[in-house]
């Protein structure tokens, strides 16, 4: 099984170099791609360094441009395909951690299930999994608190789960493997988008061409939970929280094809949302 680990950063290169350093030995991985997307820090010049520890294994790119998760994702994933056709293609944020272990799991569960597209492992801390929504999971996930009991459920299920893989409606996208197959067929992750809703849209074309997301409960891996986006933003989920707005409008009319009377539900829904973030990052936490 040949692989290749994409690893895409945006002026974290402090984090993206130690991740790279930390799993180059992994001999599930066969390639690391770490893709600069338009850094304005010394963020390439720190990934040059890293590459100086494997340069057999490291490869260093920069995007043309930053065009948000899913673009700069989608061309790292097709620079390893075009150089190295890996069968399995690892994502991960700078801000994750995961065994080579963890890896294997990954790969043996896919090889054994090929009608999976795409697979996690359970995160540590916090929650990675949610149900596909359809309108009024859109409504419900603009909500923290509503959102968070929602994935906090379906964690306890999957916690108290007997099976090795277990099928789920979306995985986050912080690390997760795709099959390289399954990507291509769905010409890989909606480019439309610049950041957040991008695995629902992933999970929801995955299924379209009869593929299913799935997650190993026995597995884990650690995230610091969107440190680079809370670096971007000064650690404040109002300001971050337009690019929900954007992204969710994308997925209603392109995925569930809402009217126009639902719009005009989401849009009231989105600003007593906002009204929620702007409290929660009031509150001393």
């Amino acid at each position: 099984m040949s692989t290749a680990l994409i690893i895409l950063t945006y002026n974290d290169g402090e984090r993206t170099a130690e991740l790279a350093k930390k799993v180059c030995s992994y001999e599930a991985l066969d390639h690391i791609v770490l893709v600069n997307n338009q850094s304005t820090d010394d963020t390439l010049k720190l990934l040059e360094e890293a590459c100086k520890a494997a340069p057999e294994k490291i490869s260093v790119i920069s995007a043309p441009e930053n065009g948000g998760y899913a673009k700069g994702n989608n061309f790292g994933i097709r620079f390893a395909k075009e150089h190295f056709n890996p069968e399995y293609i690892f994502v991960a944020n700078p801000d994750t951690f995961f065994t080579e272990k963890t890896c294997r799991s990954m790969l043996r569960a896919m090889k054994v299930c090929p009608d999976y597209g795409v697979i996690a492992p359970l995160v540590s801390r916090g929650y990675n999994v949610w149900e596909l929504p359809g309108f009024f999971g859109v409504i419900e996930s603009l909500f923290l608190i509503a959102f968070n009991l929602h994935k906090r459920a379906i964690k306890k299920r999957l916690l108290a789960s007997k099976h090795d893989l277990v099928r789920v409606g979306v995985v986050e996208g912080s690390f997760y493997l795709i099959s390289g197959e399954a990507f291509e067929k769905i010409s890989g992750l909606d480019e439309r988008t610049f950041l957040y809703g991008e695995e629902i849209m992933l999970s929801s074309r995955l299924k379209e061409k009869g593929y299913k997301a799935g997650i190993l409960p026995k597995e884990s891996y650690d995230h610091l939970h969107s440190a680079s986006i809370k670096k971007l933003h000064s650690n404040s989920k109002a300001k971050a929280f337009h690019h929900f707005r954007d992204s969710f409008k994308i997925y209603n009319r392109y995925y569930l094809h809402t009217n126009p009377v639902q719009d005009l539900i989401f849009e009231a829904a989105y600003r007593l949302a906002y009204l929620e973030r702007v409290i929660y990052d009031h509150i001393p936490h």
